[in-house]
């Protein structure tokens, strides 16, 4: 044995060197070190320590790899050899995280036993490394069994015995924990006991503490760890572990007593430890990850931003310096999460919302599913999730967060102290889902989960009453579906008990209060008794007045205060009454932080409020009432929804722009009328626009923000089309072993946010400069008056609403009048839109054909009724604008008139209006008066009479022809070879390209459109009335639709001729978003579209489009045309003219449909 330890001069004088290096940091010091322990492995002497060899070189991990090096080539059969590379491989592992050096350190271990006879003293050193080793492999049987070995074999005189007995105490916390078996636990203390190792006697206390909630155990621990502190150095290198040891207690204490000085100080000792870490050291992550905690949870106490802030610098600190793979890393994941999600609840940025979600899915994948932390992953991840539904009302994100909370509580062994916080977390969203879906099964799954979260949380425990708060909440959601007053009684007395038990200074007790004052109001509203109406304001009054101004709920404190308030007026009509109430909607629909749709709800409220008592409302303030929900308009049809999402949004919509127009007009404010009508028209083609928007004013004088919008509007063009975002998200499974996915994302959907977040970001920054406050926003009318100036005739509005309808003529010279319509009303203008439609069922219009007998005659059958239905449009629409207008006067040139109808007007032919009863001796037609034209907008009209002033091409520009006469499939359309054949006999001196059958295929198709400024389309075309945005062209190998349409750029495009069928309808769902394929080809940058209202006869359609491109060609070559005008809306004019004296003028169906739109 004589060879175990030779040379020990050598050896001794390399770790002098080592230690110089330590103390100076000198690198030439450790290089020689390096060099000396080289020399003895090669004089085949016994290695030096390899803990002294790697330890100091952490940083420098080529050096902790040539001692890995060193040490492999001297191990031999020896057991000294193999413990030395064992603990080298362990050192790597505690710096890298590598779990191959964890399990290599392992094996060597392992080895070094079987070489050991079981009596000799070397064996008790392989049992606790390999039992240190297994612990950190999470294999805590193996880790107890080889932990009681070494100790059984360590004399209790050794130095090691008390580590050992240490680290044994430590692995049976951790089985505890894991499983639960209060044994381990106070088999754990008594180890502590024993070696009197009070830095872990401490954390065994605190352990025991959060199991039993005996609060002796805490003071216990606090007051061990304050004396392990004080004995130790400051340059002790356990002084920070020991400090962040000391600052856990005394949250735990904080967390039970509410004492703020405990906080203090446990954010004062984290912050001295993490002070104390060097960013070398592999602990400090740890240290900076309290820190963050502890500001997080005073920050959730006195409201402090800065402590936010600090909380999240740190947290993101600590997840830098931790190592993938690491076992801590989704733990310090999960805490970030939190920390961002409450930034995002206090401040309301949605990217920290996107950030808390995606930095959780990372903690969740990064976390086994048999890992014991899992179902903390899994809950916070489903908060997160549930907040962003909460904001953005996406089913599938509460669907996710259901399942997500539903297995983490599945997860959660009975009798664990998180149990009942998940046991609630899940009913809060059960509840919300029945609100939602409103199914039975869920309201009674959140009151199931509510009680067992209660009776499984101890009396005094400070989350008792926000178990009540949640029980209360579902008692009652269930009270107003089912109306069973037990219910309601019920949830009234668990949120009493719940206001009781929150101290005044509790962030949430504003909201508690509310929801108690919300439940006392609907017993006034069972029983009537006047008291419980009293003690609900006076609850909801506390409950406001205790809230600070940016209390995140605060908006819905004002909104349920409004409520009661509200009920006080209906009974007792006054004007103070009615002040109070308007004053809570008011507040609560100017609040910053709260949900746009709550917003829009308070909003909402003030409008009715002014409608429902005109005697209180001055005009100024019942503009401002309407002016609120128009303001929250774009936040509600957000450009980060899908297209689908954004249509279903406006559909609801349209009721209260009508609504607000009305009454501008009633109260002679024009403009703001003009405003609002322009404003609450065509949102989705609005943002199409919008994202094709010229930069170069902004390039002028902001340069770099100029570069970075357009670029982030680019890839919106591609993302913003999305009709509707399919998902991927995890769903519920039954066997808790094969857990869904829930890293899995809808990339589409994640990606498009994020980008209309850094475009809503970069806009902000945009309009805090000077000249751009107004950027990109809603137009106010002194920029939209040029549509009017650069046009040769009048933009007529026509608002629909059941208190009035009117018209807003714009005049040239940029005057507004109104023109009243008495005769026509809302319901009226419902039937007459109903009648047309029918009757154009009834001869199925629905797609281009050649016309047969049986089709003319139900045409011709019709005539009546169409003609009956144009009468009245005339007498209770047109008449009266035209009369106002003074255009009905003999004259040699027709006026021209732009048309923009609104609700169900939009899918009627306003051009084609007038007295069709040959018994009248008087029978005006409007085509007798007026060339008429439509537009989706005046921002729509604006943006392409600004193009055509400059880009109007000569006589004869380029023109693609698209003809389909056979698409497989669809009925065949012999006429489009006809009217091919005549449009390129009309054009024979201008350069056309045709496309014809099997050579019109999309790609093909969509690209020449971008290089055509004359576009013509003989096809069929339809309109996808589930799914507007997919309303499309039909060509031969597929459907082009206005979803591509939208993404498609045409810098040079003039005119399009959509020679198909229902390529001007809209969908009556959204009458106000023109979701049809005309409104699309101006969105894409043509200038006038002529399209058609329904499906065209296959014989008409050659007749019209010779005479119109005749027409064009003519008007262009007389240089008759008005600067930047095309002509197409004459064209037009008078090539239907042709068509009607071929059909007749009572064959309505076959000459009406044609439209022009835009310039």
């Amino acid at each position: 044995m004589s060879g175990e330890m030779p040379h020990q001069s050598e050896t001794e004088a390399a770790y002098k060197l080592f230690e110089l290096f330590e103390a100076s940091q000198d690198l030439a010091y450790l290089d020689q070190a390096i060099a000396a322990m080289q020399d003895i492995i090669a004089q085949n002497h016994h290695c030096p320590n390899p803990t002294q060899l790697a330890r100091l070189v952490v940083d420098d991990l080529v050096d902790i790899d040539e001692a890995i090096s060193l040490l492999r080539r001297a191990v031999d059969l020896t057991v000294r050899g193999h413990l030395d590379y064992a603990s080298a491989l362990q050192l790597r592992f505690d710096r890298l995280g590598e779990l191959d050096d964890l399990e290599g350190a392992t094996s060597a271990v392992r080895l070094a036993i079987e070489l050991t006879p079981n009596d000799h003293i070397d064996r008790a050193e392989c049992l606790a490394n390999l039992g240190s080793n297994l612990q950190n492999l999470n294999d805590l049987e193996g880790a107890i069994s080889a932990g009681r070995l070494a100790i059984e074999l360590t004399p209790d005189d050794h130095p090691d015995k008390p580590g050992r007995m240490s680290n044994l105490g430590v692995a049976l916390q951790d089985h505890f924990e894991r499983l639960g078996d209060l044994d381990d636990l106070e088999r754990s203390i008594n180890a502590h006991h024993k070696l009197i190792r009070l830095n872990n006697l401490s954390i065994a206390l605190q352990i025991r503490f959060e199991s039993l909630g005996e609060l002796d155990d805490l003071e216990d621990a606090i007051s061990t760890q304050r004396h392990v502190v004080d004995r130790t150095a400051d340059d002790d290198p356990g002084k920070p572990a020991r400090l962040n040891n000391l600052g856990i207690a005394l949250e735990a204490r904080f967390e039970r007593l509410a004492e703020i000085d405990d906080l203090n100080t446990a954010v004062s000792i984290h912050s001295l430890a993490a002070e104390l870490s060097f960013d070398e050291d592999p602990d400090k992550p740890a240290m900076l990850n309290s820190m963050a905690n502890a500001m997080q949870s005073r920050f959730e106490c006195l409201g402090d931003i800065e402590d936010l802030r600090r909380a999240i610098s740190a947290q993101e600190q600590a997840v830098d310096l931790t190592m993938e793979g690491h076992p801590d890393r989704p733990g310090r994941l999960n805490n970030l999460s939190v920390a961002l999600q409450t930034r995002f609840e206090r401040l309301g940025d949605l990217q920290d919302l996107e950030s808390a979600i995606a930095t959780q899915r990372l903690a969740v994948a990064a976390t086994p599913k048999d890992h014991p932390d899992k179902p903390i992953q899994l809950s916070t991840l489903s908060s997160a999730l549930q907040v962003r539904f909460e904001r953005l009302g996406e089913l599938s994100d509460l669907e996710e967060a259901i399942s997500a909370q539903r297995i983490a509580t599945e997860l959660t062994p009975e009798g664990h102290p998180d149990k009942p916080a998940r046991l609630s977390n899940l009913g809060n969203l059960l509840r919300n889902h029945f609100e939602r879906r409103g199914l039975r099964d869920d309201i009674e799954s959140a009151i199931s989960s509510h009680r067992r979260a209660i009776a499984s949380t101890v009396d005094g425990h400070p989350s008792k009453s926000v178990r009540f708060y949640s029980l209360g909440n579902a008692l009652g959601v269930r009270f107003k579906s089912y109306t069973e007053l037990a219910d309601l009684e019920e949830a009234i007395a668990a949120l009493q008990y719940s206001v009781d038990h929150t101290p005044d200074s509790h962030p949430h007790k504003p909201s508690r209060l509310s929801s108690l004052a919300n439940f006392v109001f609907d017993r006034f509203r069972c029983l009537n008794e006047l008291q419980d109406l009293e003690s609900s304001i006076s609850t909801h009054r506390l409950a406001v007045a205790i809230a600070q101004n940016d209390h995140p709920n605060r908006a819905s404190l004002l909104n349920n205060l409004g409520n009661v308030l509200r009920s006080r007026l209906e009974r007792d009509v006054t004007k103070p009454n009615f002040d109070a109430t308007m004053d809570c909607f008011m507040a609560a629909a100017t609040q910053p932080l709260c949900a746009p749709f709550v917003r829009l709800q308070c909003s909402k409220k003030c409008a009715r409020l002014v409608t429902r008592f005109p005697q209180f409302a001055s005009p100024e303030s019942t503009l401002l009432a309407y002016s609120r929900v128009m303001d929250v308009l774009p936040q509600i049809v957000w450009l980060g929804h899908s297209v689908n999402r954004r249509y279903d949004e406006t559909a609801k919509l349209g009721e209260w722009v009508s609504a607000g127009v009305s009454t501008a007009v009633q109260l002679g404010a024009l403009p703001q009328a003009v405003e609002w009508l322009e404003a609450g028209r065509s949102f989705v083609w609005s943002q199409v626009l919008s994202l094709r928007t010229s930069f170069d004013e902004l390039r002028e004088h902001h340069p770099l923000l100029a570069e970075k919008l357009e670029a982030i509007s680019k890839e919106l063009q591609i993302t913003g089309n999305v009709s509707n975002f399919t998902t991927s998200r995890a769903v519920d499974t039954a066997d808790s072993d094969d857990l869904p996915d829930f890293t899995t994302t809808n990339e589409a959907a994640d990606r498009h946010r994020d980008l209309v977040i850094k475009y809503d970001r970069t806009l902000a920054e945009v309009r805090q400069h000077t000249g751009f406050e107004d950027f990109l926003r809603s137009p106010k009318l002194s920029s939209l008056l040029p549509a009017v100036e650069r046009g040769d005739g009048p933009i007529v509005f026509i608002n629909v609403h059941s208190s009035s309808c009117s018209a807003l003529v714009l005049h040239a010279g940029g005057a507004i009048t109104s023109v009243a319509l008495p005769d026509l009303s809302e319901d009226r203008a419902r039937k007459l839109r109903s009648l047309w439609i029918q009757n154009l069922e009834w001869c199925n219009t629905r797609m281009r054909a050649v016309l047969t007998p049986d089709m003319g005659s139900t045409q011709r059958g019709s005539a009546n009724i169409f003609g009956r239905v144009l009468t009245r449009t005339w007498m209770w629409i047109v008449h009266p604008i035209l009369q106002h207008l003074d255009i009905m006067k003999g004259r040699d040139n027709l006026s021209h008139v732009t048309w923009c109808p609104t609700g169900p007007l939009t899918q009627l032919p306003l051009h084609a209006a007038g007295v069709y009863d040959a018994s009248l001796e008087h029978q005006p037609r409007m085509y007798d008066f007026v060339v008429s034209s439509y537009t989706p907008s005046l921002s729509a009209l604006l943006r392409c009479r600004q193009a055509s002033s400059a880009s109007i091409q000569t006589s004869q520009p380029n023109l693609l022809i698209v003809a389909q006469p056979a698409t497989p499939g669809l009925t065949r359309l012999p006429g489009t070879r006809d009217e091919s054949a005549r449009l390129r006999t009309v054009l024979q001196q201008t350069a056309s390209t045709l496309l014809m059958h099997d050579q019109a295929i999309v790609a093909r198709t969509q690209a020449a459109m971008r290089e055509h400024p004359w576009v013509h389309l003989a096809c069929h075309g339809m309109q996808d009335a589930k799914d507007p945005t997919q309303s499309a062209f039909a060509l031969y190998d597929g459907r082009l639709t206005l979803s591509a349409l939208m993404g498609t750029t045409a810098e040079n495009a003039e005119l399009a001729f959509l020679s198909a069928c229902q390529t001007a309808v809209g969908d009556e769902k959204v009458p106000e978003e023109a979701v049809h394929l005309a409104a699309g080809m101006l969105a894409v940058g043509f200038k006038g579209v002529v399209a058609t209202m329904w499906s065209i006869g296959d014989a008409e359609a050659p007749i019209v489009v010779e005479a119109y491109y005749k027409t064009l060609l003519k008007l262009r070559g007389a240089d008759s045309i008005r600067t930047g005008a095309t002509g197409a809306a004459y064209a037009l004019h008078e090539a239907v003219k042709v068509l009607r004296a071929h059909v007749g003028e009572d064959n309505f169906v076959r000459w009406a449909p044609f439209v022009h739109f835009g310039v």
